[in-house]
């Protein structure tokens, strides 16, 4: 089963002042042969990304299977924001495409996030909602 890596392990990856033992429990995550990305995720991380990290994201996510973007995803992206918003649930623009790219693949979405959890509540969205241990 695909496992698409949303931008928040990537972010906590590569931070600088992320703990090392933060970066140990990422690690497993990204090695993992079913690991993919998706473009609104590669946006999401490389447009706050330093030289450094530029390079050295684009050659890792070179590595990696990326998800093709569906011709249908603003229109699945504006429905999922519609039934949240019907729930009273507000979640970002961004996490949408994340979400509806993931639901189209069929691929569980491995995240930090727990906004992915409430798109969950309202769709077909499967989530591995991670921990960030403590340090």
């Amino acid at each position: 089963m695909a496992s698409l890596l949303d931008a928040s392990l990537w972010i906590d990856l590569t931070r600088w002042r992320s703990p090392r033992s933060l970066k140990e429990f990422i690690a497993p995550y990204v090695l993992d042969p079913e690991a993919c990305i998706a473009e609104p995720v590669v946006f999401e991380v490389l447009r706050h990304a330093t030289d450094e990290e530029l390079t050295r994201l684009q050659t890792q996510f070179a590595t990696m299977h990326m998800l093709a973007t569906p011709p249908t995803l603003w229109r699945d992206a504006i429905d999922l924001g519609r039934r949240c918003r019907l729930r009273g649930i507000s979640v970002g623009s961004l996490d949408l495409l994340v979400a509806s790219t993931a639901m189209h693949h069929d691929a569980e979405l491995v995240t930090f996030d727990a906004d992915f959890e409430q798109i969950a509540d309202v769709s077909a969205l499967r989530v591995n909602r991670l921990r960030r241990p403590v340090v």
